[in-house]
């Protein structure tokens, strides 16, 4: 059995995907938050399998682990605390940036004045835009999860193609569980409840591929450049329209440009490193 959990296709890919669609198809009757806690408790327990829960040493990783579970915790329970949608999407914001200055603030604050700038401006750009787009799907789960899984994927297979095993088995491990609760949503077809169409829910989605992708352009080889198309795959993908009536139509439509776009990019890096390494 040990063996068989060690296995990266186990870690990264089925138990992610099984957990969040058992869990999905469990909590749908129950909370409006279901896929959430789904991600969540499909995260953690990929996590634990890829990179243990210890948190000594407290790594870039580890960091990055623990920020992204616990923006699953805050979107799926903050909306009692932060009813406002405006105060949701400036709490979301801030604690995004901080996030990204926590994890990174050791190589930033080595960083020349103009390095610093030009990473500030990125980050905030990045974390803005990825809020934006995510937004304004938040009550589209076909266009939201679509655009969702894509990205992940898109950041996990890069950062793979960009000599970073780790984070892309992390990026790659909450793709695969954006798919299993995306699974559940198409099978059962549960309407998104009212606390999961506020903006605080999207909070996931802004931070993991955010502290995953700039951690793979800081520690790996990925090229900054290659964030650009990743992060547009939330636009690309809410301009499919959403006619189809057929719940699994709707969700391979919104699906097939995100994945055209991750997959486009994770080749790209693999060929760049290919080059540039001499084979």
């Amino acid at each position: 059995m040990d063996q068989l959990l060690s296995r990266p296709e186990i870690q990264s890919a089925l138990a992610p995907f099984v957990i969040a669609l058992l869990v999905y198809l469990g909590l749908r009757k129950f909370t409006g938050a279901a896929w959430l806690w789904a991600l969540m408790a499909a995260f953690l327990a990929s996590a634990a399998l890829i990179n243990g829960l210890t948190v000594t040493p407290l790594t870039g990783t580890r960091k990055i682990i623990l920020l992204v579970i616990s923006a699953f915790f805050i979107a799926a329970t903050f909306r009692w605390v932060m009813p406002s949608n405006g105060l949701q999407r400036r709490f979301s914001t801030i604690i995004s940036q901080l996030s990204l200055l926590w994890v990174f603030w050791a190589v930033v604050s080595r960083m020349n004045s103009t390095a610093m700038v030009l990473f500030l401006i990125g980050s905030i750009s990045l974390v803005l835009a990825l809020e934006y787009l995510f937004v304004r799907m938040i009550d589209k789960p076909a266009q939201l999860h679509s655009a969702g899984f894509s990205l992940l994927l898109g950041v996990g297979l890069s950062a793979t193609a960009a000599a970073s095993a780790l984070l892309g088995q992390l990026a790659l491990a909450l793709a695969a569980a954006s798919g299993g609760a995306f699974l559940g949503w198409i099978v059962t077809g549960s309407a998104p409840a009212k606390q999961s169409r506020q903006p605080i829910a999207v909070l996931p989605y802004i931070i993991a591929p955010a502290l995953l992708g700039v951690a793979a352009v800081i520690f790996a080889r990925l090229p900054w450049y290659a964030m650009i198309p990743l992060t547009a795959i939330p636009l690309v993908v809410s301009l499919v329209p959403q006619k189809a009536e057929s719940r699994l139509l709707r969700a391979i439509l919104s699906s097939l440009p995100g994945l055209v776009i991750a997959l486009g990019v994770a080749f790209y890096v693999w060929q760049a490193g290919s080059s540039g390494s001499g084979y």
